[in-house]
């Protein structure tokens, strides 16, 4: 596990003249001398000081190797967000690395990292979100044999996890291609799931037309608010030709049958 860590770890530098001797130690080898300076700026509260001092930890370089301390005080210094931690400190949750596993919570760092711009962040999310897709169908599998369940309600139920984050990850990508997949099923709900989407382009390819057609999938089964979707879109000529006579049919179709959306939409038409 050790090894698999080192290939992750890239160190930080410390930056303040201060620790310049640590630096120097450190980048010509001496580790001990290195770890022994740069101790006191990383109790001291020096960021920097202490993501190297957690890596260090995690490679066994100038001590001997802790992986708890090395989540110990990569946290600190996420604590003072320092990306480079805070993307370390994330994929230690991801995998349980010197703390208990927590996908949740090491995705969530993840994310917080990438959306400034930390590259390694960006291409363990990217990581994340392939294996998942990748390993979506026996996923499936296991729910629909756990739950007794059929496959279509399986992969609706994982796509609601994913999009929801709700013992996963949030991931959008993921949730789109579980509802995409009980969608050609024929599983409603994942019909009107997967046109949002498309409606929306959370998770896939904003595509109007395509959203039109599932909506109107999940309406042609009794999905009361796809009912009102395909209203809309033919009252706004998006994603089909504008049609008023068929939008206030699927509209009052809607509305009859309880539909939250069809009662917004009316009430505005009638402002």
């Amino acid at each position: 596990m050790i090894l698999a860590v080192v290939v992750l770890v890239a160190a930080a530098r410390p930056a303040q003249a201060d620790l310049a001797e640590a630096e120097a130690a450190y980048n010509a080898g001496d580790f001990a001398v290195a770890f022994k300076n740069l101790k006191p700026a990383a109790e001291g509260g020096d960021a920097e000081a202490q993501a190297l001092i957690a890596g260090m930890y995690a490679r066994g370089q100038g001590t001997a190797a802790d992986l708890g301390e090395a989540a110990r005080w990569y946290g600190l210094a996420a604590d003072q967000g320092h990306l480079y931690a805070t993307t370390m400190l994330g994929w230690f949750h991801m995998r349980g690395i010197g703390v208990e596993q927590d996908a949740v919570k090491g995705y969530r760092l993840l994310s917080r990292a990438a959306a400034r711009g930390q590259p390694r962040a960006v291409e363990m999310k990217q990581a994340v979100a392939e294996k998942a897709l990748a390993g979506l169908d026996d996923l499936v599998a296991t729910e629909a044999q756990s739950q007794s369940i059929d496959r279509r309600a399986a992969y609706f139920r994982i796509g609601q996890s994913f999009a929801l984050g709700h013992g996963v990850p949030r991931l959008p990508e993921v949730a789109a291609e579980a509802f995409h997949r009980a969608a050609k099923l024929g599983h409603r709900d994942s019909q009107y799931e997967y046109a949002r989407r498309l409606d929306t382009g959370d998770g896939a390819p904003e595509d109007a037309e395509a959203a039109f057609t599932w909506f109107k999938k999940a309406g042609e089964q009794g999905h009361a608010d796809a009912l009102a979707m395909v209203g809309k879109a033919y009252l706004n000529g998006r994603g089909t030709a504008p049609n008023r006579g068929q939008a206030m049919v699927a509209i009052t179709r809607a509305r009859a049958a309880g539909s939250p959306i069809a009662k917004q939409i009316l009430e505005d038409m009638s402002k």
